[in-house]
């Protein structure tokens, strides 16, 4: 108490900055939160937090690492986004009869044998999805389809002994695809 009264000024200004380092101390533990701060400290920009939930998942479509080595494989490998009714299993019957009848045609040839056909009509009538592992050199299949396109998929490979091969879907007489491959191991894939 004595060096209180001896020194006034030098006791105050202890208390003064007894104070605010209190006040610093309480402020800065108030602030902190889980909520990122409105503005930048010290100039180094606070990260972007999304505002809201998203509503979409995002995928990514694997990359092939390797050709199908049989056509059970590559009808495996079929992508079905796009392809009308397929999901579900309402393609072709119930509501979607009452959808626009369609004509498809689905075709695949080589100059030398073709070492098998893969394909998928999802909104058929009838079969949907069919191989063929000794289709010779040239492969044809129509079908009756409903809904929108895509209607049909089609994969075919050829070995050694061919330089070219392709194939082709055919919606309604107007042709909605048609790949073609040159030299021996070719392979093509259809979708229309």
């Amino acid at each position: 108490m004595e060096w209180i009264q001896r020194n006034p000024k030098k006791a105050v200004a202890l208390v003064a900055l007894a104070v605010m380092v209190v006040v610093i101390i309480v402020w800065g533990a108030s602030s902190r939160s889980d909520k990122p701060s409105a503005e930048p400290t010290l100039g180094i920009p606070s990260p972007a937090l999304p505002t809201t939930t998203p509503t979409h998942k995002l995928t990514a479509l694997p990359t092939p690492s390797a050709s199908p080595t049989s056509v059970a494989g590559a009808i495996a490998g079929f992508p079905s986004s796009g392809m009308g009714f397929a999901a579900g299993g309402a393609a072709g019957t119930g509501f979607s009869n009452g959808l626009p009848r369609h004509h498809v045609v689905i075709s695949a040839g080589s100059d030398g044998p073709l070492g098998g056909v893969g394909w998928r009509i999802p909104t058929a009538d009838g079969a949907r999805v069919g191989r063929d592992t000794s289709p010779g050199t040239a492969f044809s299949h129509s079908s009756t389809a409903y809904g929108p396109p895509d209607y049909a998929q089609l994969y075919t490979y050829v070995g050694p002994e061919s330089s070219k091969v392709w194939c082709t879907v055919t919606v309604d007489g107007r042709v909605t695809d048609h790949q073609e491959a040159k030299g021996p191991w070719g392979q093509v894939f259809c979708q229309g």
